[in-house]
């Protein structure tokens, strides 16, 4: 669904530039928005959404409320096919990937609305999490090129994961999501953990090799990597690497301490963890295929090839933006 501007809506406006070009100057037109309304945040906020860009002063074309992956990618590529040259995606992180697909190595430029649970990509953005204020930041933005992740070719934007947050994320139904929000993450993660059992893998870079009997594995590309917690003191979005850790050996009481450790930033120094950072990395199971999670989509699975797309999308970012500290 289409909507051509301008849209009366009922909202209390914010502050509005004076002359509409005066707005997103720094920003390359045309401006399209698409919004994911399959998720409960996407279709409560979806008018307050587009309100909110609309009175910071956002130049926007069109504005389409969408309720599928198929149809995000569809619309997508027809808006490229008209000439947007700014697609701004209101959606969670397995959407903003979706687009990434699409847009990396493009001209054509992506910004984010925050209307997912944890919100990831955003977060190493530098992008506020409420509507208002993210889509005045968009507006006074400017682009960036950022590094896009591949795991078999399929493009992620935050990190690639193994082991216990798969299972969770197979288990976090939309309707469980809708209900708790991000604390649906712990909830459903202390049932999985009672079952879960560890993976034996081989992790292979050109740095070094490890066969390894752990309950996760994480490969991160972004600054965050699940909601507010860092991949490390360093992390970047343009930094041209993945950080890869293995957290924890076989007991669930060594994965506890390690993320334990993690959520404190002690993580890369840990003796519950291994922790380097590389170009490639490739992810074997010595005992069955193992499921892997992509920005919190479970999309593919062992034997894993993981590979790092410098600068290959462009993005979106404040003013003064700085990629280590946000």
């Amino acid at each position: 669904m289409a909507e051509e501007f301008p849209v009366e809506l009922d909202v209390t406006p914010v502050e509005i530039p004076d002359k509409p070009e005066d707005a997103a100057q720094d920003l390359p037109r045309p401006i399209t928005c698409i919004i994911n309304t399959r998720s409960r945040k996407g279709r409560e906020q979806y008018e307050d959404a587009v309100a909110a860009l609309k009175n910071a002063g956002m130049p926007l074309v069109h504005a389409h409320a969408v309720e599928d992956r198929q149809e995000t990618v569809d619309l997508l590529l027809s808006e490229i096919e008209q000439g947007a040259n700014l697609v701004i995606i209101g959606g969670g992180d397995g959407t903003l990937s979706d687009c990434a697909e699409q847009l990396a190595g493009s001209e054509v430029a992506m910004g984010v609305l925050p209307l997912g649970t944890g919100n990831t990509l955003a977060r190493s953005l530098g992008i506020p999490l409420d509507l208002d204020g993210a889509a005045q930041t968009l507006v006074a933005g400017h682009i960036i090129k950022m590094d896009v992740g591949r795991a078999n070719g399929k493009a992620f934007l935050n990190s690639v994961t193994l082991g216990l947050s798969s299972e969770i994320a197979h288990a976090l139904t939309s309707d469980v999501k809708k209900k708790l929000g991000i604390l649906s993450w712990p909830v459903i993660g202390f049932k999985v953990l009672a079952r879960h059992r560890p993976l034996t893998l081989r992790v292979k870079s050109k740095e070094r090799t490890y066969t390894v009997r752990t309950h996760q594995i994480v490969v991160a590309n972004g600054r965050y990597i699940a909601g507010p917690v860092a991949a490390s003191d360093d992390a970047a979005i343009n930094d041209h690497t993945l950080k890869v850790f293995i957290l924890g050996k076989s007991s669930k009481k060594s994965l506890v301490k390690a993320a334990l450790q993690w959520l404190i930033g002690r993580h890369t120094d840990s003796e519950e963890a291994k922790y380097f950072e590389t170009k490639s990395v490739r992810i074997e199971s010595l005992r069955g295929r193992v499921a892997a999670d992509l920005d919190g989509e479970i999309n593919d699975h062992t034997p894993l090839e993981i590979t790092i797309e410098p600068s290959s999308l462009r993005v979106v970012v404040p003013k003064g933006y700085d990629a280590k500290n946000v």
